[in-house]
């Protein structure tokens, strides 16, 4: 008992002589990750580019209610927040910010051409066909590329077509930090490529 009080004691005054009050309060659970930064005495400030556990399912959903009608084409991180791409049934595409947490939709627009008007509508076109011939949406996708990658962490997701087939192409942070990019096919599910 005189060793757990004395352990105890030093971890308290360890604490105390380490400047304990100039911590931030800690986050509510699940949201920190994306927007902390990390640092150690006399050094620069490192933002944490691992996403919190859900972010990214969080703001897939926030994206998709605030934009009804619509289908997630695309999600990533994107400065200490999502960038999210979504296709209408008409072929329209939107591209929102959501916050870090997958909470609260920062932006939100209408993609916009930058050249020919058609090649705009075609590449919405050509979205919203994969998205139709898609089987697996951007939830069963993830669910796949964990089952392939335990413990990862998405940080990208993207429906795409490779030699005529649906992929959905992930980017994945595994423990450790070791880097993935699973493949998986947008029909069947079948992992593609770890």
């Amino acid at each position: 008992m005189r060793a757990v009080a004395a352990t105890l004691a030093t971890v308290l005054l360890l604490d105390a002589c380490g400047g304990g009050a100039e911590r931030d309060a800690p986050a509510a659970p699940g949201t920190a990750a994306t927007g902390e930064t990390l640092t150690a005495p006399n050094t620069t400030p490192l933002p944490v580019t691992t996403p919190a556990v859900g972010a990214m399912e969080r703001a897939a959903a926030t994206a998709l209610r605030a934009a009804p009608g619509t289908a997630l084409t695309s999600i990533e991180t994107e400065g200490g927040g999502w960038e999210v791409g979504l296709v209408g049934d008409d072929g329209t595409e939107r591209e929102l910010l959501v916050d870090g947490a997958g909470t609260r939709v920062v932006r939100n627009e209408l993609e916009q051409d930058e050249g020919d008007e058609g090649d705009e509508r075609d590449e919405g076109d050509e979205d919203l066909a994969r998205v139709r011939e898609a089987k697996l949406d951007h939830r069963g996708a993830a669910d796949a590329i964990r089952a392939s990658v335990p413990g990862a962490r998405i940080t990208e997701l993207n429906l795409d077509a490779r030699g005529g087939t649906v992929v959905w192409e992930g980017d994945v942070i595994g423990p450790g930090g070791a880097r993935y990019a699973p493949e998986i096919d947008a029909r069947t599910g079948r992992v593609l490529r770890r």
